[in-house]
């Protein structure tokens, strides 16, 4: 940025306030020079777009919102790159974010809150039937003008935060408001922002969160596996109706919410209205019985009462046959095999065309065989990405051999193969990125030993192994992931990843060894040493009481390893200074240490002292 008399720049942009600032970058109230208005300028940060490719996406990505004009939805009115930095021009809305607002417990109407709730979702419905998705709904992406206007903020930046900013796949911002799809890398679609809008309506109507949890993974899992508290626990004067609405919205599977976002808008809605009094939806609603014409009415009335009986009679029969008919399926129905509803299962339990071609044959085979690999592999378990792409490539497949099109059968089962074969491969790895998370989360719930914190951090790894045994490798590395946090909350350190070759993996463990015992806690050092017996834990709990402000080095002189045991002699440092008080000192001794491979990498078996 470049300074001028009054006001610093980017561009033909002067900024004259900051508004915020987050994970993202700055907000500042800046005016325009050149069309000369005020507006919202979002500067992003370093972080975001660190490749071409990324700062390409991302205004590929914000064009496409720019182009979105809805009275719900924050105007972009220019956005590109001035002085290095990506920026993006907003409508400039005076009030305030609905995040204030359930903060501040702001005492609403219900039909004030499904007010701002129906905006939200009339917005969304609009950006959806433009393709665009907003990915990040949540109450500080709600603008709640000083007129009372709703209004949607970040169209258009959601994706890069989560994709770019984070680049080993950390989750930025709160968890609270992310559908299961988005922790399980599934498809994202319409009804990912509805999982948001349930979740958004349930903290607004409830002051509540709908997902909480100690720690950021604690509230993943809680996300995947369990269902809020019901609304009207907490707020008995809420109507059941809106109590189902908002758990259709926060089901688990994207195809069991609502359809669109105007369908739930519709629902809403007619909840909103009901509050209001009106009737005539209901009364419109209400089915009627339609009565017999004058003319029939007569000639029954002027008949005998045997005739009327026939009549009557004639007239149930006949409707009985007709119910029968309406109810009894078409006796030719479509073959299975160009049914577009039949999923790959019900395709591959239907009998495939006599006189198949057997390379046509072989080829099925191999895709069959691919997928069960898959299976086996967890792929179908853990949702893995490529697995939507291969059950679809072997759904087309199936009906192409059942419509005897054995040339795009052929096709598909050779590209089911491929796409199975990724499908595999993800799958092993979060399989292994599961396994890592609890070989880091086992030490140290077992260095918490009997400290308070111990009770939850087991339960989060017990159930971490038991998802693991049961294939569930993402609810698994997020429960591991949960039993770490809690040991690091209590301050207890997990031991850093070793490289596979034994020297480099122990000199790793030395530094770890280094960051305890500079801890001055035990329950760091236990973590590196599962081995330490009572004596040795009174002995360092002796030595951390004696001295403060201590450091260890340790300069390997000499390494012989033997299987899975290996010796070093080490040159160590300690600096400290005396628990009484007085001047840093320090001590340097020639050790003796003995480490042992264990399932979970190299640790310390044995620390003796060389004269």
């Amino acid at each position: 940025m470049t300074g001028t008399d009054q006001h610093r720049r980017i561009g033909k942009f002067e900024l004259h306030e900051l508004i915020g600032e987050g994970a993202m970058g700055a907000v500042w109230k800046a005016y325009d020079s050149v069309i000369r208005r005020y507006v919202a300028l979002k500067i992003l940060s370093g972080a975001v777009g660190r490749t071409q490719d990324a700062r390409a996406r991302f205004l590929r990505e914000a064009r496409a919102a720019g182009g979105l004009q809805h009275r719900n939805i924050v105007t972009i009115y220019d956005l590109g790159e001035a002085d290095g930095q990506l920026f993006i021009a907003l409508e400039l809305v005076d009030g305030r974010d609905l995040s204030e607002l359930i903060a501040g417990q702001e005492p609403l109407t219900l039909e004030r809150k499904l007010d701002i709730a129906i905006d939200v979702l009339q917005g969304l419905a609009y950006a959806h039937g433009r393709g665009v998705i907003h990915r990040d709904i949540k109450p500080s992406n709600v603008r709640i003008a000083s007129d009372g206007s709703v209004k949607i903020m970040d169209f258009g930046i959601a994706r890069l935060q989560t994709a770019d900013i984070t680049g080993s796949g950390a989750i930025v911002g709160t968890p609270t408001y992310m559908a299961p799809e988005q922790i399980t890398n599934g498809p994202i679609t319409p009804a990912t922002d509805l999982f948001a809008v349930g979740c958004l309506l349930y903290e607004l109507l409830s002051y509540r969160k709908p997902f909480e949890g100690e720690t950021v993974h604690g509230v993943l899992y809680q996300v995947l596996t369990t269902d809020p508290k019901a609304l009207r626990a907490m707020v008995p004067s809420l109507p059941l109706a809106l109590e189902r609405v908002v758990a259709k919205a926060l089901n688990k599977v994207p195809e069991d919410r609502y359809e669109t976002a105007r369908h739930m808008q519709s629902a809403l809605s007619s909840i909103r209205a009901a509050l209001s009094g009106a009737s005539e939806l209901t009364a419109r609603l209400t089915p009627r019985w339609t009565p017999l014409p004058d003319a029939a009415l007569r000639l029954v009335t002027h008949m005998s009462l045997k005739w009327r009986a026939a009549v009557l009679t004639a007239l149930m029969v006949t409707a009985l046959v007709l119910l029968y008919v309406s109810r009894s399926p078409s006796p030719v129905a479509a073959p299975l095999g160009t049914d577009a509803t039949a999923t790959v299962d019900q395709l591959l339990a239907y009998p495939l065309p006599a006189g198949l071609n057997a390379a046509l044959t072989a080829q099925r085979d191999s895709a069959l065989a691919a997928r069960d690999r898959a299976h086996r592999a967890g792929a179908m378990k853990n949702n893995v990405p490529s697995l939507l792409l291969a059950e679809t490539v072997l759904q087309n497949a199936e009906r192409a051999v059942r419509a005897g099109d054995q040339a795009h059968a052929a096709s598909g089962y050779l590209s089911a193969v491929a796409q199975y074969g990724k499908a595999q491969h993800e799958a092993d790895g979060v399989r292994r990125e599961a396994q890592q998370a609890i070989a880091r989360a086992t030490p140290v719930v077992h260095a918490l030993a009997t400290r308070p914190e111990a009770g939850r951090a087991g339960t989060s790894l017990a159930r971490a192994e038991s998802l693991f045994v049961a294939m569930d490798f993402t609810l698994a590395k997020l429960a591991a992931l949960d039993a770490e946090q809690v040991g690091v909350a209590a301050g207890v350190a997990p031991p850093s990843p070793q490289p596979l070759d034994p020297r480099a993996a122990i000199a790793v463990l030395l530094q770890d060894l280094e960051r305890a015992v500079s801890s001055e806690r035990v329950a760091n050092l236990r973590v590196l040493m599962p081995g330490m017996v009572e004596q040795d834990v009174a002995g360092w709990e002796r030595f951390f009481r004696r001295y403060t402000r201590l450091t260890a080095r340790y300069a390997v002189e000499a390494v012989t390893v033997r299987g899975d045991e290996a010796h070093a002699t080490v040159r160590t440092l300690y600096t400290y200074v005396p628990a009484p008080g007085g001047a840093q000192s320090e001590s340097r001794l020639r050790q003796a240490i003995r480490f042992i491979k264990t399932p979970d990498g190299w640790r310390v078996a044995d620390i003796r002292d060389l004269r």
